[in-house]
């Protein structure tokens, strides 16, 4: 669904929707816009999280082909204009919050808090991946992803998509840390001198702080 994909990093804004135009009804907020050459109603509902659904004016039914991946010609110009309203609310109303697990979103609160460094998300093949460089030379120190388990553990068969943190190490310490749980060969980078750490609280926040101010010093 369109709204899952584009608000899945965001924290809504209650009172910046009031603000947008939103009205209460019950316990959802909602709002609408309407499209009059087309005779169509765009009612966006945030009841948690946002939907939205499109009204047909003079058949009093809900228009849905432009729902249709496929959808061209005017079903399309209509689907660009309902997307374009949910990106307006979204910039306006939410927040980033980059990452999906409670972890990342607290390691990179700590990166940023720590060193004054931000995500980058420089890989619009791979947008849930971004990089944190150190301000002097930029070179990254750490990289914050999500990836299928069993890419990182190799004793897993699991496609479930987890965050990891990859950290540069010391090479002469590294088959020390691979014994240990949540740490493995590192996903994509350089192996004998970065490991991925599988942000699932498995390691503590506390731990892995402390490797990522390492990594900032061996970059």
């Amino acid at each position: 669904m369109m709204e899952k994909e584009l608000f899945s990093n965001y924290s809504i804004d209650e009172k910046k929707l009031r603000e947008y135009g939103f009205r209460a009804d019950g316990g959802t907020l909602i709002y609408t816009q309407d499209l009059p050459q087309e005779h169509l109603r765009i009612i966006i509902t945030c009841d948690r999280s946002l939907t939205g659904k499109i009204m047909d004016l003079d058949f009093g039914g809900e228009y849905v082909n432009f729902r249709m991946d496929t959808s061209a010609g005017y079903s399309a110009g209509i689907r660009q204009k309902f997307e374009d309203l949910l990106l307006d609310i979204r910039d306006k109303c939410c927040t980033n919050q980059h990452f999906q697990s409670e972890q990342a979103r607290r390691i990179s609160k700590f990166i940023y808090e720590t060193f004054d460094v931000m995500p980058e998300f420089l890989w619009p093949s791979i947008p849930t991946y971004a990089a944190f460089r150190r301000k002097k030379g930029g070179k990254w120190f750490a990289v914050i992803g999500s990836v299928a388990r069993g890419k990182v553990d190799s004793r897993s068969h699991s496609g479930e998509a987890v965050e990891v943190i990859n950290v540069k190490v010391s090479g002469d310490g590294i088959q020390t840390l691979l014994a240990r749980d949540g740490i493995y060969p590192a996903f994509h980078m350089n192996k004998k001198c970065w490991v991925s750490i599988i942000l699932d609280e498995t390691l503590t926040d506390a731990e892995i702080q402390r490797m990522v101010r390492d990594s900032l010093d061996r970059v």
